[in-house]
């Protein structure tokens, strides 16, 4: 675009201003001169993006030149003028505009001054021309014109500067608006991008802690009452029955709850629309039983008045109990004997679970989720996990949860 810009200004303003010097009295060498300055001047639109303050630099040099020169008189009808009036003076403003538009504010403040100065150099070589007298009916005859050039003058200089300078810095303005909002645009996206992989990473980290809770509390009873009915079916065979109820009893909650898990990653929606029940402390006393039935000795008690927890407190109580009875059974086998505690009051949920170490059972080292999933689901409701060693063979978990009255907020009157 600009190397067109340039073309099409040589077309229209070098042909006249080059004709005009060439026709001029100066020496051969003046005119070859200012011929060549004034080309250089129209070959610098064509760089005046990228190089704006070279290409203002050069046509500033070359304005210098013709404010310096003297007038000149066309051989053909004797006509003076002053040089800094040829066409290709035009330039001026459009590599003013190009500093305005594309260089810093400091740089565009300087070529304002720059230009200032060059105005006035402009200014004080034409004053005392008389390029323009005007003709008014009544007022003044042709033989006595009302001479009106120096106000043409002044109004020309400053358009010049003035309009050109003005419109670079809209430009500019304009176009860092524009990227400003780019920028805002690309940081709201990946501020939805990071929102979205937390919001992914959190329903993992959920669906996770589920599926640990559900499966390995499950599994565990399964294998337990496995290895026990071996054991009992050589004595009495009926016991096999009993054990075999126990296990299909418990795979099949255990595939209940991870078909709600599958439902809820196909179809989150739905999920949230009809979520499936969850396990409460209402239903605890028959996840004791079930331990019971594998084998393992378990005491319950629970001391003072039940408060309001909520749903998702009443969940990690639930899975807190789970979690800790499994471990047991993981960990010490079915001839460890636990306890399980609750103990109300208005602003918590306190929850033990303690156990005698029985035959240690043999399992693969790992890193286990179960610990640190329960931790995470407590610290979402503001609650505490402690675990740690009771006495010279056993084993207490600690947890806290508030109830709903030490988390409400009382409305101002």
């Amino acid at each position: 675009m600009d190397l067109l810009l340039a073309a099409a200004l040589a077309v229209v303003l070098l042909p006249v201003s080059a004709s005009t010097v060439w026709d001029s009295t100066w020496p051969l060498a003046g005119r070859v001169a200012v011929v060549a300055a004034v080309g250089l001047a129209h070959a610098t639109v064509a760089v005046r993006r990228v190089r704006p303050r070279v290409a203002y630099i050069l046509v500033c040099a070359v304005m210098s030149v013709l404010v310096a020169l003297p007038e000149m008189t066309r051989r053909t009808d004797g006509f003076s003028f002053h040089p800094i009036l040829l066409p290709s003076t035009l330039l001026f403003p459009v590599l003013l505009y190009a500093v305005a538009a594309w260089c810093s504010p400091r740089e565009s403040l300087l070529a304002l001054g720059v230009a200032g100065v060059g105005a006035g150099a402009v200014t004080w070589r034409l004053w005392g021309a008389d390029y323009l007298t005007v003709a008014q009916p009544g007022l003044a005859s042709s033989e006595d014109p009302v001479r009106s050039w120096q106000l043409f003058l002044v109004l020309g200089v400053v358009a010049t500067i003035a309009v050109p300078w003005g419109l670079g810095r809209y430009r500019r303005l304009r176009a860092q608006y524009v990227l400003a909002l780019e920028e805002r645009a690309r940081r709201e996206e990946e501020h939805r991008a990071e929102s979205a992989a937390a919001a992914a990473a959190q329903e993992r980290v959920r669906i996770a802690r589920e599926m640990h809770d559900v499966v390995a509390h499950s599994l565990s009873v399964m294998v337990t009452q496995a290895e026990g009915g071996r054991m009992m079916a050589a004595r009495d065979p009926s016991a096999g029955a009993r054990v075999l109820e126990t296990v299909a009893r418990t795979g099949q909650e255990a595939m209940q709850d991870m078909r709600s898990l599958l439902d809820a990653l196909h179809d989150p929606h739905a999920a949230r629309d009809d979520p499936a029940p969850q396990p409460s402390l209402r239903v605890l006393p028959e996840l004791i039983e079930r331990v019971r039935a594998s084998g393992l000795a378990v005491a319950y008690a629970e001391h003072g008045t039940a408060s309001p927890l909520g749903s998702a407190g009443e969940l990690a109580a639930y899975r807190v109990v789970q979690e800790a009875l499994t471990n047991v059974l993981k960990h010490s086998g079915t001839d460890a004997d636990a306890t399980v505690a609750l103990r109300w009051t208005p602003d918590q949920l306190a929850i033990s679970v303690s156990n005698r170490a029985g035959q240690v059972v043999a399992t693969a080292p790992r890193s286990g989720r179960g610990l640190v999933g329960m931790a995470e689901r407590l610290a979402l409701l503001d609650g505490t996990l402690h675990v740690g060693p009771a006495g010279e063979d056993g084993f207490e978990l600690v947890a806290t949860i508030p109830t709903l009255a030490s988390t409400a907020v009382e409305e101002p009157q």
